[in-house]
């Protein structure tokens, strides 16, 4: 009895934690008048930018520089990177540049299995970095690259990290797998 009443008096006294803040939310406008929405985790910077061609690239990072990365919006009019097999060959040409400096030695594939959409991912460890301590500024350990299809469009990410079971790069796959769904434009 006496356990529960101090239980109830401490309790009392200490106040309770704050809860965590909602990722904020920002809209992107592609091309088509598509618009895709891009849930930014806590304690990140979101920059947006244009190219040439009109295609988007947004750029992500942390406030510690531990995570940083950029995601670019493509085109897929004939939805060719639905399925597995062909979202695999586009990041063997796009990113197998990377196997030979990594430890890995080759492309090991993960469904990013968003909640829209399909996705692919690999990580990269840079064989150069294992071991050093501290690490040389503005180099990453980690290299995660891979590729998020819905329905028209097709984003390809590069997400470089110092590890990858921190929850800020836990964040980011959280961003890719349930965060970057289109979103209905309303009609003018």
């Amino acid at each position: 009895m006496r356990i529960t009443f101090v239980f109830v008096l401490l309790s009392l006294l200490v106040p309770p934690l704050p809860a965590a803040a909602a990722p904020r939310e920002e809209a992107l406008f592609l091309f088509d008048n598509r618009k895709v929405v891009v849930a930014v985790p806590e304690g990140f910077t979101l920059q947006k930018g244009g190219e040439a061609a009109g295609l988007i690239t947004i750029r992500l990072a942390d406030a510690r520089d531990r995570v940083s990365g950029e995601i670019r919006f493509l085109p897929d009019a004939e939805n060719r990177f639905g399925q597995a097999r062909p979202r695999k060959e586009l990041m063997n040409e796009m990113f197998n540049e990377y196997v030979a400096g990594s430890t890995e030695q080759a492309m090991q594939f993960e469904e990013l299995d968003p909640r829209s959409g399909a996705g692919t991912y690999c990580v990269f460890t840079d064989a150069k970095l294992v071991g050093r301590s501290p690490l040389p500024a503005g180099e990453y350990l980690h290299l995660t690259v891979g590729l998020k299809a819905w329905p028209g469009v097709i984003a390809i990410f590069r997400i470089f990290s110092q590890d990858t079971t921190s929850p800020d790069y836990r964040a980011v796959l959280k961003l890719l797998r349930e965060s970057l769904e289109e979103r209905a434009v309303p009609l003018k």
